[in-house]
């Protein structure tokens, strides 16, 4: 190693430390010092020296501009270069020995070797704030394995209103956003149609450019995906279920969904880089077709025992009927906290009292729940809903065959079984096994419901 003429060391390690904002500098110094080491009969490390001219060459100054900062002579640093940083870049690249001839190309190289950070262009600012989070550990490292590591290009988080597909979506957003170039995120409700959501997303990635978007839906999705493609991009689709809502005019509906249900069959079919969540309270038929392709669901279900988090934070003396609640309203943690809210203002915080109170089916219905359900009970077809109005009667599990007996007028086999299907694609029955056969279910919250819906129906 030359001497070094320069008497402020610390200055010369400060040189160049702007790498660090766009490289992973620290791994990178680890990885060369076990390069230089092989072959060497005793210890060796990356000097204070070598690290500074790296970071120059990564920041783009040239080796006579590097050279000229470290009061090195060019000779001196192409000696440098040429004996030691070129060959174990080389190694570390898996290039051969001697190929690296222009500085130029360690910049490159090392990007292609995954050195260089991702600088993530972010518009999150439709996400809402997260200021509590409990459990859900699995559904985390599921998603998380089927985004970054099998790069799956289409996932879909499903389950009943208020069970937490939101806020699993921006913890997930929190934890493997540094993984990604884009991270957007649009709730879909507060986008008059599927046209002018598709024009925001492209305007983040357009900017301040004075550029005219395209005029069709197809050429809008088509310039979309060449970002999707040119850049690794996580898109979040929060609140599907509004483009099934009643309220709007047939025409409108029937037009929205088929052009959503066309960008997700190109998103899903169509080679690129990038990943799309969408969040809803049910399942779109579609999907069952482009499973095959890079596409995923997942049905979100109860919190469980992580629930307890949710009561303690609400304020609820800790009590052995915590468990009953939440087996009561199935661990879905908005009912939890209205609950809550209700036992302490109604109850004074008394758990057992409020449990005793004699209700129909044991539990109470928020208001905003039944509205939510309302909705998608609306559209449900005759038989639909006379499937659902046999489950709550019953009050128990039924296999596919008790049902068919119970529903009156009588349902045809193919009919019940696609009944069946949407029913449980909307999040709206449970499917369990007992004795080795399927049995189907109503969760407390929606047996209520529909219970006392039937009763307004025989009046």
């Amino acid at each position: 190693m030359n001497k070094l003429h320069c008497k402020n060391r610390e200055l010369i390690n400060d040189l160049f430390s702007e790498a660090r904002d766009s490289w992973d500098v620290d791994i990178l110094y680890k990885n060369l010092t076990k390069i230089k080491q092989i072959g060497a009969v005793r210890k060796v490390e990356f000097t204070a020296i070598e690290k500074t001219i790296l970071r120059g060459l990564l920041c783009g100054y040239s080796p006579q501009q590097i050279a000229a900062k470290i009061y090195w002579t060019s000779g001196s640093l192409s000696v440098e270069l040429t004996k030691g940083l070129y060959r174990y870049i080389e190694t570390l690249t898996e290039r051969d020995s001697n190929t690296l001839k222009n500085w130029r190309d360690i910049a490159k190289w090392l990007e292609e070797a995954g050195y260089k950070k991702l600088k993530s262009h972010q518009d999150l600012s439709e996400k809402p704030d997260i200021y509590s989070f409990y459990g859900r550990e699995n559904e985390l490292q599921q998603l998380e394995q089927w985004i970054v590591e099998q790069q799956y290009r289409l996932v879909l988080l499903s389950g009943l209103t208020g069970i937490g597909k939101t806020t699993i979506a921006a913890k997930l957003v929190q934890k493997i956003n540094p993984k990604f170039d884009y991270v957007i995120w649009r709730n879909i409700g507060q986008y008059f149609s599927f046209s002018t959501l598709i024009n925001s997303l492209l305007e983040v990635f357009i900017g301040d450019r004075e550029t005219d978007l395209p005029v069709t839906v197809n050429q809008k999705i088509f310039l979309l995906m060449k970002y999707l493609f040119a850049y690794r991009c996580l898109v979040i689709l929060d609140g599907l279920e509004v483009i099934f809502e009643v309220d709007n005019s047939a025409s409108f509906h029937q037009e929205n969904y088929i052009n959503y249900s066309q960008f997700f069959r190109i998103i899903a079919e169509q080679h690129h880089q990038s990943c799309l969540v969408v969040t809803s309270q049910e399942e779109p038929i579609d999907f069952l077709l482009l499973h095959n392709n890079k596409c995923k669901s997942l049905t979100i279900g109860s919190l469980g025992e992580a629930s307890s988090g949710i009561l303690r934070q609400e304020g609820l003396p800790n009590c052995v009927s915590w468990s009953k609640i939440i087996k009561r309203y199935c661990g879905n943690p908005l009912i939890l906290k209205m609950i809550c809210a209700i036992i302490k203002e109604i109850f004074g915080g008394n758990v057992t009292e409020f449990l005793e109170q004699n209700t129909e089916l044991d539990v109470i219905l928020p208001t905003a729940f039944t509205e939510k359900l309302e909705r998608q009970f609306k559209r449900l077809s005759t038989s639909e809903k006379n499937i659902m109005f046999s489950l709550a009667m019953a009050q128990k599990p039924l296999t596919f065959n008790q049902i068919q007996q119970e529903v009156k007028p009588t349902v045809h086999f193919s009919e019940l079984t696609q009944a069946l299907i949407f029913l449980k694609k909307r999040s709206l029955i449970e499917v369990n096994s007992l004795l080795n056969k399927s049995v189907f279910t109503l969760q407390p919250l929606v047996m209520k419901y529909v219970f006392v819906e039937y009763q307004k129906k025989d009046k």
